[in-house]
Formats: structure tokens, sequence, C-alpha cells
């Protein structure tokens, strides 16, 4: 195949005839600058497509679409632009020591030679078609004008004014900052990060698909598609993170993690970056923190005032563990940094270990687990209990070693703070059980259980009242009366149309009392446990949640999205008409506000709903049974 031309080979896959190449060979003595594909598609004989596939399929060696394939800004710095326009062929990437190029002309053994010589690697070469390399070529050999144009389209004025990595002191950074790191790349992840950022994103995105690149950013807790990049700029853009957050440029074929510091402004962040191989090339997330952010105290997380008391009450005590559970993303850390702002003091030392650090807390000893260094939870948590501390907060409980020192450090004396992964409070008891921790070092160190979750606030620049729907109120299984209105976001340029705007905490207090301490030293069921905690005042998830839905904090719609609502959880509990509390079936007195919740036809003798005017088994008006029933129930289950 080697000593052959391409027109014979042309010739020999019946792409054209010997007639035809022919005459282009006799044309070419004429015109000798042009190429034999150029004459072929010139006269109309074949197009440059049928070309670049015949010959792919013919030399057994891949085809390319550049237009769609993410071109290494390394690779380019390898070939000189001079050389690459003589030969007509386009460094796509590079692979240790082996170069791969796109060529019109695989046969071409002096292009073949040349690249090889100047580049010092072996070659790959590919079939590309003449056109989309020249087009290449004018976009990654002059990337400024292309890169400049985008960014203007993105109205950026702000810009990062420092970048700091901790990068690998044995890698010669200075090589790869002289090969990826040109002003208008720069620039273009600069106003991608800024932008995030102008629109209070906690996540950037970056998706490859087969000929653009999508960009999406999160803000508060669901993905919204940012913007849509060409695919050319793939590459030059993957280069600059990795090479700013101290990764491995020329690694792309595993999983990697770095970090970013970088300053906006008078405003310094911190970005986690990670990077996923994926079918049209790498993904790479960027989480943005700002680790001296004014952290939330309790008052402002979204405590109803009972249950502030009641998380006041199990922190304010010298010992003992609180955990708080609930899914990634669900604010559990930022109500932990809250608690620790509201016992922390010059007369305690207080101990975190995080892995990593979000934010930073003045006063606070905070430690970051390494676990690929042996610096685990149970490791740090070891030695931090030699540190003297009187608070420990441990990010996560991931396992049960973790979990033993932290209940054994709680009855030494320690007042301990961790996390857990479950749906509700209730839930955290079987968890830790599971993980093989005692139930009787469990009732006699557990304080309290907190389960979260975060949803949108109603945007209140848009906000407006509107009447729900049957339908919409069957979602959660409950009726509301006297037609009470709710309210909605109607959308507007400050929220971006959402109709939403920043986010407050759901949330599930379970306080330790005697009896429950007992139910779980007795290896008590879950049911039975969660019985006994609705009994002692515990608002369950949902019901927190439809409190903010009739305070006009959130909706149904964002409600019912973050909080699993089935039947069996709407029906299995009574809500008391006044305080809105929750009571057990057939209670006919609200223990904690003492209103009178069911009371019987003093006519018929059957059973009445405090709402209801006339008795429906005797026809009698209710407000002769009870004068005092004129005040209105709020809600009422179906």
């Amino acid at each position: 195949m080697a000593a052959k031309k391409i027109g014979e080979l042309l010739v020999e896959a019946g792409l054209i005839t010997e007639e035809q190449l022919e005459s282009v060979l006799n044309d070419r003595k004429k015109n000798r600058g042009l190429r034999i594909g150029a004459l072929l598609v010139k006269k109309g004989y074949t197009t440059e497509l049928d070309i670049a596939e015949t010959l792919a399929y013919q030399l057994n060696i891949p085809f390319v679409d550049i237009a769609s394939y993410p071109v290494d800004p390394d690779a380019i710095n390898l070939i000189n632009e001079k050389l690459a326009q003589k030969y007509h062929v386009l460094p796509l990437c590079r692979d240790h020591n082996v170069l791969k190029i796109a060529m019109e002309d695989p046969l071409d053994l002096n292009a073949i030679n040349d690249v090889r010589f100047s580049s010092g690697l072996q070659l790959q070469p590919c079939v590309a078609t003449p056109s989309d390399i020249t087009e290449a070529m004018r976009i990654h050999y002059n990337l400024s004008q292309p890169i400049n144009d985008l960014i203007d389209d993105l109205a950026i004025k702000k810009e990062i004014i420092e970048v700091i990595h901790d990068a690998d002191p044995t890698r010669d950074i200075a090589d790869y900052a002289r090969k990826s790191s040109t002003p208008p790349i720069i620039k273009m992840v600069d106003s991608i990060i800024i932008h995030a950022i102008e629109n209070g994103a906690s996540d950037v995105h970056l998706e490859p698909q087969q000929r653009w690149i999508k960009v999406r950013i999160r803000v508060d807790g669901l993905m919204r598609e940012s913007m849509q990049l060409p695919k050319w700029v793939q590459g030059p853009i993957v280069s600059r993170i990795k090479l700013i957050s101290g990764m491995d440029i020329a690694e792309r074929r595993v999983c990697q993690d770095g970090r970013i510091k970088i300053r906006v402004g008078d405003k310094a962040l911190d970005i986690r970056v990670s990077s996923l191989p994926t079918q049209y090339g790498e993904t790479v997330v960027m989480r943005i923190l700002d680790p001296k952010s004014a952290v939330s105290d309790l008052n402002s997380v979204g405590f109803l005032k009972e249950d502030r008391r009641r998380v006041i009450e199990m922190i304010d005590r010298p010992q003992g563990v609180v955990i708080i559970t609930g899914p990634t993303g669900s604010g559990k850390t930022s109500t932990l940094y809250a608690m620790i702002e509201h016992i922390k003091g010059e007369e305690i030392n207080i101990i975190t270990i995080e892995d990593p650090i979000e934010y930073e807390l003045k006063g606070v000893n905070q430690v970051s687990v390494n676990e690929k260094t042996g610096l685990s939870f149970a490791y740090t948590l070891r030695s931090v209990l030699r540190q003297d501390p009187d608070v420990i907060l441990v990010g996560e409980i991931r396992d049960s070693d973790t979990a033993m020192i932290s209940f054994q450090a709680s009855m030494t004396g320690h007042l301990v703070f961790s996390t857990l992964h479950t749906n509700d409070a209730v839930a955290s008891i079987s968890r830790l059980r599971n993980m093989g921790l005692p139930s009787y070092l469990m009732a006699s160190s557990l304080n309290g259980i907190i389960a979260q979750r975060l949803v949108r606030k109603i945007c209140p620049h848009c906000k407006e009242e509107y009447t729900p729907a049957n339908e919409e109120i069957g979602k959660i299984g409950l009726n509301w009366v006297n037609n009470n209105r709710l309210y909605r976001g109607k959308g507007c340029k400050r929220c971006n149309g959402t109709g939403y705007s920043g986010r407050t905490g759901v949330f599930e207090v379970l306080t330790i009392n005697s009896k429950i301490r007992d139910m779980i030293a007795g290896d008590a069921l879950e049911n039975d446990i969660t019985k006994a905690a609705l009994e002692s005042g515990m608002t369950p998830l949902y019901m927190d949640g439809l409190i903010k839905v009739a305070a006009g904090i959130t909706t149904i719609e964002e409600l019912t999205r973050v909080v699993y609502l089935s039947k069996d959880s709407t029906d299995k509990d009574d809500v008391c008409p006044s305080c809105s509390r929750i009571v057990m079936p057939d209670t006919e007195q609200c223990p904690h506000c003492g209103q009178l919740i069911k009371s019987d036809c003093k006519f018929c003798g059957k059973p009445l709903q405090q709402d209801w005017i006339i008795c429906p088994f005797c026809a009698t008006s209710a407000t002769r049974h009870n004068p005092d029933s004129s005040l209105p129930a709020r809600l009422h289950h179906t």
C-alpha cells in the first residue's frame, strides 16, 4: 500500500475510473500546485468525503471528523504552522511518544518523515477531508480571534486577577504553561467561571457532546444550561483547567481531581475540579466554594420556632452525639457550621475533620482528611482526641471504626457532630446498627438526629397568590379548606424566569428523650420509634415542608420534588387544625395546644370533625354542639 499512489487506490476502490485518473494527472502537469484529490473534486468526479472515507477503508486507518474532534493545543504546538500548511496536516493529540495527525494524503511519505523528524515522535496518521483540515488550521493556529469573539458574546467585564494552584513540584509546570496558557484560552476559562459566579452557581459542568460542548451550571440545586461552545475549544479549555488545578495534562484516560484557588475582585474562592473520560472527551466539573462566606446562624437556616428550641437544647449539652442526615447537597454542612457558630467561644476547643474544608470558621481548628496518604476520618479522629478538644465535628460517619470512635468520644465527655446518608431521622438508628454500633452505646450517647432537605424559596420580586387546583392538592393527599390561597413565583429577570430565588431547609428534628432512649437500647423497630417520636412532638419532613408552603415560603411543586410523599405517609397521621402539629389518628384533643380536634354529635352520637358546619349523619348544625367551633381548620386529611 505504501508504494501506491492515492489515485491508484481510488481506482482500485472503484471510486473513479482509469480515464478520469489519467485526465486528472494530465491537468496536474499543468497545475503543479494542486493535489490529486482537489482536482478530482474540481472536475466533479467525486467528493472530498468520498475520497477520505475510501482511503480510510482501503488503508485500514481511522477517518476523523475534525469538526467534532477535541484537538489538543499541546499537539498543535508540536508542529509549526509553516510545516503543517506545506503538507496540509493537523496534529490532533499526543499519547506519550505517539502523535496522532490528520492528513489529506496518508500515503505522502515525505510529509510523514518531515513531521516525524520535526516532532521527534512516532506518528499515527488519520484521514480527514482537505476543507476540514484547512478550517481547523485556521482556528487552532490562530486561536486569539475566534476565542475573543466567543468571549465578547458572554459580555464578561470582571477578570480573575490571580490563580494559585498546588502543583506537583516534580512536573515541569512552566513547560505546560507555555503550551496551554495563551491569553485567549485564559480569558475563555475565566469567562466561564465568572459567568457561573455571577449567576450564583455552586457547580460548573463542561460536558462534551459529539459536535459541541454543553456548559451547565447548578443554581439552587438544579442544573441549568448556560451556553454551548464549539467543539474546537474543548482541548484548550480542558488543558487550561487541568493546568491551573495541578492535574496531569498529558493523562486523558483516567479520572483526576484537582483544586484551584482564585481571586475575583476582592473575593477569594476555592474551586474543586474533577475530570472524567467519556465517549466524546473529558467531562470537567468545577465546584465553587467561598471559604470566607458568611456562615448561617440557626435563626436563618429554616428551623421552625419549636424545632430551633429543640436543636439548641441538644447542642448546648456538654457531651453527646448530634447527627444530621440527608442526601448529598441537602445542606448538612451548612447546618453543622451554624451549630458550631452558635456554641463556639474562647472557653472551648473545637476541632473539625472534613473532606474537604468547605468554609473557614474563625476560632476553629479545621483538619482536611486525605485518604490517599492514609489520613482517614478514623485515623484523624484518634489523633484529634489527643488534642484536648471539647467539641469535635466529624464530616461524615462512613465506616464502623469512625462510628465507634465518635460515640466512644462522646462517652468520655466530648460533644460530637457528624453526618449520615439516610432518608429520615429514625432510619439513622438502623444505619448505625448495621455498621455494628451497639444499641446501648447509641442509646446512651445520642442527643438527637436531624433529617433535612433543601427546597427553593419563592422569588420575593415576582411572588403572587393563586388558588391551587384539585389536581395539585391531590399530589400530597391533603384538602385545603376555606379557599386557602397559596403563593408561587411568576418568573422575572432577577430569578431568571424560574420563580425561585435562594433555598431554605426542611427539617425533621428527633430529640432523644428517655422513652426513645429505652426503645433504642431495646432494639425497637423503626415504626415503633417513629410513633414514639411523633407522640413526643417531632414534625415529619413533609409536614415541615407543608407548613412552609402554607406560609408562602415555597411551593407544593418544589416540596414534592424534594420530599417523597407516598399515600401512606400522608394518611398515617392527623394534623391539629390550630397549631398544625402532628397528632396520632383518632386523637380527640391536641396534646400540644389543647385544641379540640374531634367531638361526638350530641343528637346522633356520631364523630364530628372540627371544621364541619353540619353533622352529615343527622343534619344538625354543628354550632349547636360546640359554639367554639367557628375557628376554621387550616387543613385536614382526606
